[in-house]
């Protein structure tokens, strides 16, 4: 069977152990740590329905830690998965931490919806046992599949050295200022009909199945490190259809009779690059005779299954467009020839007798 598939690109670890207290010094030189407003990094994942944007952002999750000059072998942690909430304009967290002179300091932040991750959907923490560019935030064991499907967004700050005390400067460190940017792939279809008018085409169970379902992200390896692979039909993504007319059943033939196209609800996957084609776009096709859809109209009912081996980037939105066609159908079509040659007129005499007269 022959498929059509047309792609278009739209848009616990251990910490480092300090047994040592920190004395912090409450004057204005050691201003309390703020945040800055937030904002989205422009990305080719576009702002709708299930996206995070700067517009309904409220609350996203941060993680940070500072090194003293000579000492940067001994991080300490300030943040450690502490929430940090929109209030009308400002930004503001639970338990005020304040900066320390000359320390150097790091910010790690992410949002899942609005909602910290738990155990159930992955983990995360900082990497404090590492140097150097790896001592860094990580998301382990993240799940996004039909179970756990949430925009996932990050940022960070790192290398602000914060200001040193002095008796001549006493105006505040600046807040820590994020730009955010979505780390997950998202994903829709977009059906065309290429029958003809007088044909309705119904599609129904869209599915995306087979997939890598569960990743690990860090900042400089992205989701590289993916250790799972799960290709469990369970763990499949039914991707509703959006239709842009009242009708609400099926393609009802887009190519002739909306301007629109109908389309499936998006959703989020993992970024990954599979080397062979085991992802699989499922859905049944029925094809009507007419606009009843009626079993006495019905002409054929079909389960479709399509194979391909995407190329999901990190923050790309991927829509593929499907063309519906009598071979992607399995259908025979009827065809007329003509023959290469005819046959010779026959040749015949007659005379005058043949034919009766009559003179009035």
């Amino acid at each position: 069977m022959k498929k059509q598939f047309f792609f278009l690109a739209l848009g616990a670890a251990a910490l480092s152990a300090c047994t040592s207290e920190e004395t912090i010094d409450l004057s204005s030189q050691s201003n309390a740590i703020g945040f800055e407003n937030a904002v989205l990094k422009q990305s080719r994942a576009d702002a709708q329905k299930g996206d995070l944007t700067v517009d309904n952002l409220d609350k996203f999750i941060v993680y940070g830690f500072y090194t003293k000059e000579n000492q940067t072998a001994n991080p300490i942690q300030v943040f450690g998965g502490d929430a940090v909430t929109k209030q009308g304009s400002e930004w503001t967290y639970s338990g005020t931490r304040f900066w320390v002179p000359d320390a150097t300091y790091s910010f790690f932040a992410y949002s899942c919806a609005d909602v910290a991750l738990d155990n159930n959907f992955g983990t995360v923490g900082l990497d404090l046992n590492a140097t150097g560019a790896e001592r860094q935030l990580y998301i382990a064991n993240f799940r996004c599949d039909a179970f756990h499907n949430h925009d996932l967004i990050y940022a960070q700050q790192k290398e602000i050295k914060a200001k040193p005390k002095t008796e001549d400067d006493d105006t505040p460190n600046a807040n820590v200022s994020f730009t955010f940017e979505h780390i997950l792939t998202k994903i829709d279809a977009i059906f065309t009909s290429e029958f003809a008018s007088d044909y309705d085409v119904v599609i129904k169970d869209v599915k995306i199945i087979n997939f890598r379902n569960v990743g690990t992200f860090t900042k400089t390896k992205g989701w590289g490190n993916t250790p799972v692979r799960n290709f469990d039909k369970e763990a499949n993504i039914s991707m509703r259809l959006e239709f842009p007319s009242a009708d609400g059943v099926g393609v009802a033939n887009s190519a002739q009779k909306t301007t629109e196209k109908p389309k499936t609800g998006y959703y989020y996957v993992l970024p990954f690059t599979y080397t062979e084609p085991n992802v699989q776009l499922n859905f049944t096709l029925e094809l009507y005779k007419g606009t009843e859809h009626t079993s006495e109209n019905l002409i054929l009912s079909r389960n479709m299954e399509g194979h391909w081996a995407p190329n999901w980037q990190q923050g790309y939105y991927y829509t593929y467009n499907i063309t519906l066609t009598g071979t992607v159908a399995n259908l025979q079509p009827i065809v007329f020839e003509v023959a290469q040659s005819m046959n010779d007129w026959t040749t015949s005499t007659s005379t005058a007798t043949d034919i009766t007269f009559s003179a009035n």
